[in-house]
């Protein structure tokens, strides 16, 4: 009876280290897979502000052209600084309208909206540890409509007067890069990257 009893043990030792295996082994599987879920997400975020940025520029080309061949050479400068969601036959569904001088940070993420107050169409990233802008506080993308002008005097810079303008475009106001992976801001303030907040 002794030596059943001793092999009932050792099945049960090895049957609970069996579970313990699969359990880490499926955790371990899980992690990966809302990686890269995640990864995914952030991607399909990406690609649906890169989409709306291009359907602008196709509607301010449109805008543009209209104007050259209606002989409203000048009218460009009237648009410049102007909404370009207007120009869509449908905004996105995610575009709040025209905000006068908003607080991004009162902004929910996935969000775009023109700010009337600066004349810049504005992203509100939603996945903001994947976005990396020099814009402090909240994560944002912002795009102006702006001159097409030729560098007709040479001097290497674009100027409304001395130039010809050629058009219209949507520009981003500042560079910005979409991350693979996350950046801890936890993980910068051990590293030194940031100051500690006073």
């Amino acid at each position: 009876m002794s030596n059943k009893r001793r092999l009932t043990r050792s099945c049960r030792g090895g049957s609970l280290l069996e579970t313990l295996l699969v359990l880490v082994m499926v955790a371990v599987l899980v992690l990966v897979a809302l990686d890269r879920f995640m990864v995914l997400r952030v991607e399909a975020e990406r690609v649906a502000m890169a989409g709306v940025v291009q359907a602008l520029r196709v509607a301010v080309l449109e805008r543009a052209l209209h104007g050259m061949a209606s002989g409203k050479r000048r009218n460009a400068s009237e648009l410049q600084g102007s909404n370009p969601m207007v120009w869509l036959d449908r905004p996105p569904m995610n575009y709040l309208g025209e905000l006068s001088g908003p607080d991004p940070a009162n902004i929910p993420g996935g969000q775009w909206y023109f700010d009337s107050a600066s004349q810049l169409l504005v992203y509100r990233v939603d996945y903001e540890s994947y976005f990396d802008s020099l814009l402090p506080g909240a994560a944002r993308a912002r795009f102006k409509v702006d001159l097409a002008s030729a560098d007709t005097d040479r001097d290497g810079q674009s100027e409304t007067g001395m130039d010809e303008v050629q058009g219209l475009a949507v520009e981003a106001v500042e560079p910005y890069t979409w991350r693979r992976h996350p950046v801890s801001l936890s993980a910068l303030k051990i590293w030194g990257v940031l100051g500690t907040s006073p």
